[in-house]
């Protein structure tokens, strides 16, 4: 689960990495919040890569951008029962997929690879790239579980890529288009307003309210992108309180 907390931030007078700042609204701590489903985050990531200028990762293709919304199918499952959990729990407070343990995160990270691969072997392959990069970020005290996962990829990496009619260099460009569409997404998603800057490609993200800016752009044309959350808790009463859609304007 993705969480925007409806509570102001403490904002850097610099501007940040996109990580650094993702995770600080990730753990901050509101009475109210915003829930993005995972799926729905990567949906958002796949619509901001078919927009993409191709001389920054390369041409992305219809399926290569499905591929990118489709890499975190796997959190469906476990978003669905945190919502059901919070629905009859309305004062307990919710979790980001950073609170999750390494067992569930690897069956997630698993379970999105297998759907992106029985919709393409490019998919597979890149989702799977993706997080084998992740996971060198992983906690050490997990470092046996993790391992295992980053040999089970590397050869699945190999099945998939001699079914893929590309080279590695045009691959892992792709891969770098995931990253950053992702890292984007959940920018947008947790409604941070901290400046962030990218360093491949070299762009900077400044957001006041409901506007947003990215300097230079890396889009072929401005378009609004969009996506869905739910109200936590739910606010009885409102009408339109227990969800919404979040429109923006890049």
């Amino acid at each position: 689960m993705v969480l925007f907390p409806i509570t102001d931030e403490k904002l850097s007078a610099t501007p940040s990495a996109p990580w650094p700042a993702i995770q600080s609204r990730l753990k901050q701590t509101a009475s109210d919040y915003w829930l993005v489903t995972q799926p729905s985050h990567a949906a958002l990531a796949g619509d901001l890569a078919a927009s993409l200028h191709d001389d920054l990762f390369g041409p992305i293709d219809k399926t290569v951008a499905r591929s990118i919304a489709l890499h975190d199918t796997g959190w469906s499952m476990d978003d669905a029962e945190q919502i059901q959990r919070l629905r009859l729990q309305p004062k307990q407070k919710p979790s980001s997929f950073l609170d999750v343990s390494v067992d569930r995160f690897l069956q997630a990270w698993t379970g999105s690879i297998e759907t992106a691969a029985k919709f393409a072997p490019i998919g597979g392959y890149l989702v799977s790239r993706h997080f084998e990069r992740l996971s060198l970020f992983a906690e050490q005290r997990a470092e046996a579980q993790v391992e295992a996962f980053r040999k089970r990829e590397k050869q699945r990496q190999q099945k998939l890529k001699a079914r893929v009619d590309r080279d590695e260099s045009s691959l892992e460009g792709l891969v770098d288009a995931l990253q950053f569409c992702d890292a984007l997404s959940l920018y947008l998603c947790c409604g941070s307003s901290q400046t962030v800057k990218f360093e491949k490609p070299t762009i900077t993200v400044t957001r006041k309210g409901d506007e947003c800016r990215l300097t230079p752009s890396p889009f072929r044309e401005s378009k609004q992108f969009s996506f869905s959350a739910l109200r936590h808790p739910v606010v009885d009463g409102k009408k339109g309180q227990s969800g919404a859609t979040f429109y923006l304007n890049l």
